[in-house]
């Protein structure tokens, strides 16, 4: 019998506590612990994540005070064996990260799947709760891309590719893919670039070409895909220097900081009067300014003196620019 991980069984684990439909986050931790060990906190955020990026429809009862299904969705009836649910999870999870509308086919293919065995219509559990895939449409060439990258990280063979940056320069590089990850609407590759040694992020748009070479190679045993993209608020790590930084939230907006950034490794930290502090690691500095931006006046970045720095400068060129733009009427 193939042998299923640790992470595979907290992920059946946790979804038959959301079927039971009972736990507070504090019980899900110790539901689905393991010879006693609890998960922290930050680990069952990323299961969560997980799960809902799955596209299943679990949500936060604030009347109960537990986590759950929606109405009339249930995997009990369906009476799957731990192999078999966590089959289901990566089922839905594909269709994440196949996008488009044969990702679309395959979420609607599992769906199916769990109505039958809950005798109820899949139009039944749409109804009350979405939870969209994202869209990612890819051309014919970048669809053959995505199929030669998909069949190198199955078989461990090194790809020859033809790049073109985000600033205009082509490049010729060799790359290990190690996965992929669909945000934003666009495909990435996530791989060890050979030339500059290093891993990175690749749009599949960005490349011209990708060819199969006869080499290969061995995905580093301690690579954590989930890991690579909790470092990013876009799920896309750019670099490898890890930066801790500070945001205060006020009261207004707390909650829905919380839940935006539940997939980042992160701490976290109420205040008396309603407001969060968040501590985030992250790999790309000025990708986290910019969304600290995007909440307005209500998040305050609380430092290190670093990231205050080219908060101060990012400000000061939007200020320039708005002093010196054309009123426009």
């Amino acid at each position: 019998m193939a042998r299923v991980d640790a992470k595979s069984v907290l992920l059946v684990r946790l979804l038959g506590a959301l079927d039971e439909g009972c736990y507070s986050f504090d019980g899900l931790r110790e539901r689905i612990a393991q010879d006693g060990a609890l998960p922290s906190p930050r680990s069952l955020r990323r299961y969560l994540s997980v799960l809902a990026d799955a596209n299943f429809p679990w949500f936060y009862d604030r009347a109960r005070g537990v986590y759950r299904f929606v109405d009339g969705y249930s995997l009990r009836a369906l009476k799957l064996d731990r192999g078999e649910i966590f089959g289901l999870v990566a089922l839905r999870s594909l269709a994440k990260s196949l996008g488009g509308s044969v990702g679309a086919a395959v979420d609607t293919l599992a769906r199916r799947v769990v109505s039958s065995g809950a005798g109820a219509s899949p139009e039944a559990h749409d109804l009350p709760f979405g939870m969209p895939l994202p869209q990612a449409q890819l051309d014919e060439r970048t669809e053959k891309v995505r199929e030669v990258l998909a069949a190198a990280e199955r078989d461990r063979r090194v790809v020859a590719i033809e790049y073109v940056d985000r600033h205009g320069k082509s490049s010729a590089r060799d790359i290990e893919p190690y996965g992929l990850i669909v945000a934003g609407g666009r495909y990435y590759c996530v791989g060890y670039d050979r030339m500059r040694r290093a891993r990175r992020t690749f749009a599949l748009d960005g490349m011209e070409s990708a060819r199969l070479t006869p080499r290969t190679y061995q995905r580093p045993a301690e690579f954590d895909l989930d890991k690579w993209m909790s470092s990013s608020i876009s799920g896309l790590m750019t670099g490898d220097a890890a930066h801790e930084v500070t945001v205060r939230f006020d009261p207004r907006i707390a909650k829905a900081a919380v839940a935006a950034s539940s997939r980042l490794d992160r701490d976290l930290a109420k205040n008396e009067d309603g407001s969060v502090e968040l501590r985030l690691r992250v790999a790309d500095l000025d990708e986290l300014l910019r969304w600290v931006l995007g909440w307005g006046s209500e998040a305050r970045l609380v430092g290190p003196e670093s990231a205050l720095v080219g908060m101060r400068r990012l400000l000061s060129e939007i200020g320039r620019y708005y002093e010196t733009a054309p009123n426009m009427r």
